[in-house]
């Protein structure tokens, strides 16, 4: 697979584990993803989040700040040290989030301010529409 040599097809496929508190990766995942891992097999990590916004589903890791990137360094150090290859898949709920995962408890901030389909309202909070307002201040000047 491009420049990995995989041993064989089967793939850890990514799943939701909801065990970081404050999106950060716990120490268990490195037995959890070490036991996992085989010579040349490919691992793909939990939908982990790009921004704190990023968030749609309780406990879920991150991938934003430093504590995070730090604490997934022992975790791939052990899928790599067993053989295997690691990829991170990277998520952001946009719209299918709700308040209770946002900074602030704000609305979630997609790309659009349409809602998710009407049976599933319950559970989300309506989005606001991505803006320089809403985001601009958070980028570096």
């Amino acid at each position: 697979m491009g420049k990995f040599n995989l041993s064989h097809r089967v793939v850890l496929a990514p799943l939701t584990r909801s065990r970081s508190p404050n999106a950060v990766p716990q120490p268990h995942a490195i037995k959890y993803y070490s036991q996992r891992t085989s010579p040349g097999g490919l691992l793909i990590a939990e939908a982990s989040g790009v921004s704190d916004t990023a968030q749609g589903f309780p406990q879920t890791p991150g991938i934003w700040t430093k504590e995070q990137v730090e604490a997934w360094k022992p975790i791939v150090d052990a899928v790599h040290a067993k053989g295997g290859v690691f990829f991170c898949q990277i998520v952001h709920a946009g719209r299918v989030s709700n308040s209770g995962y946002q900074p602030d408890g704000q609305s979630p901030i997609p790309s659009t301010d349409k809602a998710p389909d009407a049976q599933q309202t319950d559970e989300f909070t309506p989005p606001r529409r991505l803006s320089f307002d809403t985001w601009g201040s958070r980028l570096p000047h």
